[in-house]
């Protein structure tokens, strides 16, 4: 008895219909695959934020905790030198706002995914930028502008105004940006003379400062400033360090009055919109404001209950006094890198 065989008719209509069953369902499938994986960094947030809650509470309870979480927006960084831990999925960048214990606010890259106050995108392009790579972003509106639109002065605080990206990193969702200019000129950063109640002063500046935004603001830590600038041995836990030019490896007391003649130019961004009255005005600032001396960090001086780090005119990071209104207010925000323009 003869066997018949597929024609070679039917085994190309078998090959057309596996074909259209592909092209139907690998969307699909691939679909389903990415609401998996949104849905998985949006619980990764939220076991994060619970972890973060944790902490709050056990600072609550533990009267040797001095450094307790307070009513502010903190980085990730911040938030895990000051104890918080999760298992699992750790943000690698972002921005979380507390308020009476528990958060209010929050924008986290994690898994690829910047997650905003429970919602998870993938932004398109994660590739890392440089040190100062210019952003131009509105606040308040949420959204990115064009340069031709944006205004940088001393008290500007809405609208579409020019950022700065820093510390980013390859694959991140999200990225740290710093504010071009002061929101406000000079504020003291605790007029009472001690850095251990906290930044008074300087905080309520940045909460009314960014009342409206939608994104939490934050100031830049001491720690953030050396990393920018490469000073590796720098710790703000340190007892001893005075002061720092923003340029790799320089620390030379006796060039303090003229350490932006030494700072590398493509530094500049960072204490741009200062009064820079020190050095050549080639190495200074390319906008002088003499409303404001520098601004401040949230990080208070180790050692030295008086005072905390502030970015000065001079182009260093500098050892200030609390009590003194010479600085001001520059916020730093986290924003999804589908906001970069």
């Amino acid at each position: 008895m003869k066997k018949k065989g597929f024609t070679l008719v039917e085994l190309l209509a078998v090959i057309v219909i596996l074909a259209i069953i592909a092209l139907i369902a690998t969307p699909i499938i691939l679909g389903v695959i990415e609401t998996s994986k949104k849905g998985a960094s949006e619980n990764s947030a939220l076991g994060y934020l619970d972890a973060v809650e944790k902490q709050i509470a056990r600072n609550l309870l533990d009267e040797d905790v001095r450094n307790d979480i307070k009513n502010r927006a903190y980085s990730v960084e911040e938030l895990k030198n000051l104890g918080v831990k999760v298992k699992g999925s750790e943000p690698s960048n972002g921005i979380i706002e507390i308020k009476n214990g528990e958060v209010k606010n929050y924008i986290l890259g994690i898994d690829g995914y910047a997650v905003e106050n429970g919602k998870a995108t993938k932004p398109s392009n994660t590739k890392k930028y440089e040190n100062g790579y210019d952003v131009y972003y509105n606040p308040v509106s949420g959204e990115k502008c064009s340069a031709s639109d944006a205004v940088s002065t001393t008290g500007k605080k809405d609208g579409c105004m020019k950022w700065y990206v820093f510390n980013d990193s390859e694959g991140a969702s999200t990225v740290n940006v710093i504010l071009y200019h002061n929101t406000t000129a000079k504020v003291a950063w605790n007029s009472s003379g001690s850095n251990e109640t906290g930044m008074k002063e300087v905080l309520d500046s940045l909460t009314n400062d960014t009342t409206g935004w939608k994104v939490p603001a934050r100031l830049i830590t001491a720690n953030e400033i050396a990393k920018i600038t490469n000073h590796q041995t720098f710790d703000s836990n340190k007892t001893g360090q005075t002061w720092y030019c923003l340029a790799t490896n320089i620390q030379d007391a006796t060039g303090m009055p003229y350490c932006n003649k030494y700072t590398n130019i493509r530094m500049n961004w960072l204490f741009d919109y200062t009064d820079c009255t020190y050095g050549p005005d080639d190495w200074g600032c390319i906008h002088k404001d003499a409303s404001t001396y520098g601004y401040w960090t949230s990080t208070p001086y180790t050692g030295k209950p008086s005072g905390a780090w502030h970015v000065d005119g001079r182009g260093a990071l500098n050892n200030g006094t609390v009590s003194v209104g010479n600085s001001g207010v520059r916020p730093v925000i986290t924003i999804s890198k589908s906001k970069l323009s």
